[in-house]
């Protein structure tokens, strides 16, 4: 008797896709395997395939298939059914032999249909039930002997044992595996679009594609939970994480309960492990078979693959990993040894491995023994979460070993828990010194170093540059990390001391040694700094190229969540702010701030100072607020470098102009930073913020003073950014002043700087008062071309126009504001000057002359003078000075 649905394609999904990429290849091939464990839709991609062809014979096979007679009645049955084709002698001969021989059989069959020329397409479904080995040999023959336009299709959880390799090399065998089987991100799209109609969130999606490997089972049980967005996102959740009790059932019916009691043990006693071998599974196991068993394994669909071409590395799909782990804890004959797990990997020297075990494990003396073994090796990999945990662990034990205390120093020094540092510095030497701990020479200079670069963080650089030479001094070998450590350090206080070149040369020492040591945060720091050099000295291109050197070793490394990272995204967030891309700027301050997450609020100081000045260049004073608000805290309750409150005073400063906050600006001014040298761009920033305050202030004399000693002591150091950036404000303040001699030089000197240092968005913040300016230095004929074309570009950036007349600061409405302003000068509002008379006080103010007011108004130079007299004799002033300093009172109320 025949089940006729055997026969039959089945019926496509209700609420599946047709994925025509993964058959699109199997025309020209005579035999195509589809291997695949359960769940990944091997059978509905072929009959999505085979639904509308010509031709083709199905065959969908059970465990009762598995002989010969019934396998022969099927096969010959299922052929039967092509119209094209008859075999009614095979029919016969199936009929009359109760155990027909295959060979035999195919022999008579391949003969009797050899008259029909027409192409035939095969397909037998699920062949992995079938294990007698009289069956795969009669198949073998007949693939070797099939007509040349047959095609046979299979699908099966094994590899079945057929002729594959001739086939393979005649580009005749066609393979899809699990990889290909696995639905893709549009696909998943696709899936869900077509059985849901709620909105579903697309990284959730895609978490869960990813989550799963893209098992088409673990999607089709979502959507079948999923009745809207809440029941989508909760599923996706639970099943992503292989946590749903229809996703163990389907695994336990389909995967697991199928498997002898032997592999079951195997499976729960490995489960834990993410990768495996024959010896591991020996061991653990307590037998002899280990690599026979993992192949038995991989046969039967059990989830696990080779990891390599020799296949001696297994490891499972992570959504059966984890329903072993939960099946693991319910076995009563299945113990989890965690620590006996760590010692294998620990004697194969795989840290990497061994540590989550051990971690498990809580076992003191192995988390010691790990550390002594490889504590450098986790620290300069990165794994410092992994450490801070192994610490917290071991406790008080650690003390009996000073080489582990240095560790956990350089740990908390890494990420930049310097307030974690020194206490602990005190209490080690504390206990060693009651203990009679004798420190060895290296170990000295290894605590030696760590104080050197708590100076160096909390800004004193003598004493860290004293404290790392004599550290460097008693190194017997220059390639150990006291020796690459102390050297940074040195660069490091050259750098802030402004000695470039010198700092550059250090830190290029670093990088050599630190890459022959592997120390690949070392290399990174240097590269950083080494950009910063060279970025200070303008030299871009080379900076840049450092800069993502070390973003490349991050990335190679897989170094991407250490606060290292924000260093270099640090760097491209200013440029990009500098060149006024605030939509990139601000994308890597998020990125930034996700990467600092996890490591204390601290970090977050630097990316808030970015945020802060974007948003106040995008005039968003709310947003501005909010964020300097957070600064404030941020800076009263820890403790910065002095490059991050220089930084954040700029912020502040830039807030409080906005916001018209005289009394915090005169706060600021009393209490905050006072370089004595400015050798390094962040003083030079601290007195640039000073001198802003006083330009606030209005005092400008003071400002202009301070800018002055800034350039000269940037010359110094060839610090040519800061140079630029000192004469544009110093442009700037010498215009306010009206000194347009000075201010012309400057602003000429600045310019051609510019075209070294690419700085532009601060020729543009100072706009308003460069412009007359830029009009003075518009008509010089001694101009060179490049800085005629980079002037042009500047006042195109600025929008001005040197044809236009300046904007009148004293129109109506600002008249009718001064005069109800509270500070506005007795005088000026007792005495009403006329519209035409605050006009030519509004010239005086751009710093007009005569002519130039007589030429923008359209009047002879007498009546100007007529109105200034005028103007002179109502507001009892002396000169065109006076003017210049009451035109500057009044519009600083208006402002």
């Amino acid at each position: 008797m025949i089940i006729k649905s055997k026969l039959s394609v089945p019926a496509p999904l209700k609420n599946g896709i047709i994925r025509e990429r993964l058959l699109s290849d199997f025309t020209d091939c005579r035999l195509g395997l589809i291997c695949a464990p359960a769940g990944y839709g091997k059978s509905t991609a072929i009959a999505d395939w085979a639904r509308n062809r010509k031709n083709l014979a199905w065959f969908t096979i059970n465990r009762f298939d598995d002989n010969v007679s019934q396998f022969c009645n099927y096969f010959i049955h299922a052929i039967k059914q092509i119209d094209a084709i008859s075999c009614s002698a095979s029919l016969e001969a199936v009929k009359q032999s109760q155990f027909p021989d295959l060979i035999n059989l195919f022999t008579l069959f391949i003969s009797e249909i050899a008259e029909f020329n027409v192409p035939i397409c095969i397909v037998l479904d699920d062949y992995h039930h079938i294990k007698n080995p009289a069956i795969h040999q009669g198949l073998t023959f007949f693939i070797k002997h099939m007509p040349a336009k047959w095609q046979l299709l299979i699908s099966s959880r094994t590899t079945p044992p057929l002729p594959i390799s001739g086939l393979r090399i005649k580009q005749q065998l066609f393979e899809i595996n699990e990889t290909d089987l696995a639905f893709t991100d549009l696909e998943t799209d696709d899936f869900f679009s077509q059985c849901s109609t709620f909105f579903r969130d697309p990284i959730k999606q895609q978490t869960l594609r990813e989550n799963v490997d893209g098992w088409p089972t673990a999607l089709q049980l979502v959507s079948i939970l999923s009745k809207d967005s809440e029941s989508f996102n909760e599923c996706a959740e639970q099943i992503g994480k292989s946590n749903h009790a229809y996703l163990w059932d389907y695994l336990e019916e389909e995967v697991f309960s199928p498997l002898s009691q032997k592999l079951q043990t195997i499976l729960l006693t490995i489960a834990p492990l993410n990768k495996v071998d024959a010896d591991i599974v020996n061991e653990l196991c307590d037998i002899d078979d280990g690599q026979t068993q993992l192949e038995l394994l991989q046969e039967q669909g059990a989830f696990i693959v080779a990891l390599n071409n020799q296949q001696d590395w297994f490891t499972f799909h992570s959504f059966f990993k984890v329903f072993l782990l939960h099946k693991s804890k319910y076995a009563p004959n299945v113990k989890c040894d965690q620590k006996k797990i760590a010692r294998l990997w620990l004697q194969r020297k795989n840290i990497e491995e061994a540590l989550p075990h051990a971690l498990k494990s809580q076992d003191e003396d192995l988390l010691i023994d790990l550390l002594k073994e490889a504590g450098w090796q986790l620290f300069d990999d990165a794994h410092l979460t992994s450490l801070e945990e192994c610490f917290s662990i071991i406790k008080e034990k650690i003390w009996d070993h000073p080489k582990l205390v240095l560790l956990e120093l350089w740990m908390l020094q890494s990420r930049h828990q310097g307030y974690k540092v020194v206490p602990l510095i005190k209490k080690a030497e504390a206990i060693f010194a009651e203990k009679k701990i004798v420190l060895s020479e290296q170990q000295k200079s290894e605590f030696s170093v760590i104080h050197a670069q708590i100076a160096i963080n909390h800004g004193k650089t003598e004493e860290a540059l004293k404290r790392a030479q004599k550290a460097l001094l008693s190194v017997e070998s220059n390639n150990t990390r006291v020796n690459i450590v102390a050297q940074a350090i040195i660069g490091e206080a050259y750098h802030c001391l402004g000695k470039l070149p010198l700092a550059y040369q250090y830190f290029q020492e670093v990088k050599k040694l630190a890459d022959q040591k592997h120390m690949h945060q070392n290399v990174i720091w240097a590269l950083y700094q080494q950009g910063e050099i060279l970025h200070a000295q303008s030299n871009h291109v080379e900076a840049e190229k450092h800069i993502d050197a070390a973003i490349s070793l991050i990335n190679k490394y897989h170094l991407q969540k250490l606060p290292l990272y924000t260093f270099p995204l640090h760097f491209k967030a200013k440029q990009a702010y500098q060149e006024g891309d605030f939509a990139l700027a601000e994308r890597l301050c998020e990125q930034a701030l996700k990467v600092v997450s996890p490591f204390g609020e601290q970090w977050r100081l630097y990316t808030y100072t970015l945020q802060a000045k974007i948003a106040l260049e995008k005039n968003d004073i709310k947003q501005g607020g909010l964020l300097i608000d957070e600064i404030e805290r941020l800076l009263r309750n820890q403790n910065f470098h002095s490059d991050w409150i220089a930084a954040a005073n700029y912020a502040r400063i830039k807030y409080w102009r906005a916001t018209k906050d005289i009394p915090a600006i005169e706060r600021w001014l009393s209490s905050g930073p006072r370089p004595k040298n400015a050798f390094n761009h962040f003083d030079q920033c601290h007195n640039r913020n000073r001198a802003r305050a006083f330009i606030q202030l209005g005092e400008l004399q003071i400002a202009r003073d301070l800018l002055e000693k800034n350039i000269d002591e940037a010359q110094q150091c060839q610090l040519h950014i800061e140079i630029n950036r000192n004469l544009i404000l110093l442009t700037s303040v010498e215009s306010r002043l009206k000194q347009f001699s000075n201010a012309k030089l400057h602003l000429s000197q600045a310019v051609e700087s510019s075209l070294l240092t690419r700085l532009t968005t601060c020729f543009v913040r100072e706009s308003v008062n460069l412009k007359p300016v830029y009009k003075e230095l518009a008509k010089d004929p001694s101009l060179i071309n490049s800085v005629k074309e980079k002037l042009a570009y500047l006042l195109s950036l600025s929008g001005i126009s040197l044809n236009e007349p300046p904007k009148n600061p004293f129109d109506g409405p600002a008249v009718l504001k001064i005069q109800s302003h509270a500070r506005t000068p007795r005088l000026v509002k007792n005495i009403q000057l006329t519209p035409r008379e605050w006009q030519v006080l509004g010239f005086i103010h751009s710093g007009y002359r005569n002519h130039q007011i007589a030429k923008a108004m359209g009047v002879a130079p007498t009546t100007v003078k007529s109105h200034i007299r005028n103007v002179y004799q109502k507001l009892g002033l002396e000169d065109r000075n006076e003017a210049l300093l009451l035109s500057e009172e009044l519009v600083a109320l208006i402002d």
